[in-house]
């Protein structure tokens, strides 16, 4: 699963996971179970943002399990990517 993501060019990367993700036969009880732990693990890394602790790292699990079941965040995840590669192309050469 890791390999394919990887493999995913950038900025197609969390789109392709849903697409796969979507085609596979999860049922209603596992997709809810994964959008609440999305969700979940989200407001976790906010407070953690707020207090010591790994806010960013479980904030991004937290997204990508929700780009798992959502288009649009896996969409909001991929434009994500691409700043973030553009900014730290910019802040290396700097």
């Amino acid at each position: 699963m890791f390999n394919e993501f990887r493999k995913s060019p950038p900025g197609r990367r969390f789109q392709d996971h849903y697409r796969r993700k979507q085609a596979s036969r999860g049922g209603i009880a596992w997709r809810c179970a994964v959008m609440a732990g999305g969700v979940a693990l989200c407001l976790l890394g906010i407070v953690f943002l707020a207090v010591p602790g790994p806010g960013i790292p479980v904030l991004a699990a937290g997204a990508a399990l929700l780009a798992q079941q959502s288009r649009g965040t896996a969409e909001l995840l991929d434009r994500a990517e691409l700043r973030l590669r553009r900014l730290f192309r910019s802040k290396a050469r700097g």
